[in-house]
């Protein structure tokens, strides 16, 4: 059985954690306490019912409590402030907010390099992006070019798999920008997001794959750049 959240699948036969092609450490009480709280949703649940259910038997404080909460909104990428999956119910206890999907199992994503759904929307223009690993930048090769001096070469990165995709700057001088916020940790990608490389902004679209439409790779996203010329 797995539970799928924004970019994760948590897959409660293996106790293990995944986003997208890769697996996100937990400790054991950070697996229970995710667990306890997704399969409670929306209900709230108090710190004495968190700290009987993950700590049977155990007396802990609620010190220890709060360390797991922090280290798995850590490893989720979440905001206490903003949380898109642990809210804090002050004076009470935790409760999980995000939509979850329970399955059976998770039907694999196509191979690596084969065309995706999913879109970046600039100057008009369309860009395919591929399974696996995208690159956006200003230069080099298998990178989505964006001809801009406020791009970094290799500025950031899409991450497609199936029908999840994730953004994760590369370091790069002048930021990149989901819906307004500057990235400082890889964030899941909705339809109609708009992604910033430092002045250069994107839409994302999700769109059907079309099998006559070329790959991120082989296009030039630069303004007044022909799609069909290689990327230098």
């Amino acid at each position: 059985m797995r539970l799928t959240f924004g970019p994760f699948a948590l897959d409660l036969d293996q106790r293990r954690l995944f986003q997208g092609d890769g697996e996100v450490r937990l400790q054991p009480k950070g697996f229970e306490l995710l667990r306890l709280l997704i399969e409670a949703r929306p209900k709230a649940l108090s710190k004495d019912e968190i700290l009987c259910a993950v700590w049977p038997g155990t007396f802990v404080s609620e010190n220890s409590l709060a360390t797991v909460v922090r280290d798995l909104r850590t490893a989720l990428g979440d905001d206490a402030a903003d949380p898109r999956y642990i809210r804090t119910a002050y004076g009470y206890g935790y409760a999980f907010v995000g939509d979850a999907v329970a399955s059976a199992g998770a039907a694999a994503p196509p191979p690596a390099g084969m065309p995706s759904a999913w879109r970046l929307i600039h100057d008009y223009r369309e860009i395919a992006l591929k399974e696996g690993d995208n690159v956006l930048g200003r230069g080099g090769a298998e990178v989505v070019v964006f001809d801009a001096p406020t791009v970094s070469r290799h500025h950031a990165v899409v991450r497609v798999h199936g029908d999840r995709a994730l953004v994760e700057d590369l370091g790069s001088k002048n930021g990149t920008w989901l819906d307004g916020t500057r990235l400082d940790a890889p964030k899941p990608l909705r339809d109609g997001a708009e992604l910033r490389l430092g002045s250069v902004t994107t839409v994302v679209r999700i769109r059907r794959p079309d099998p006559t439409t070329e790959t991120a790779v082989s296009w030039q996203a630069g303004r007044g750049t022909d799609p069909h010329d290689a990327v230098s």
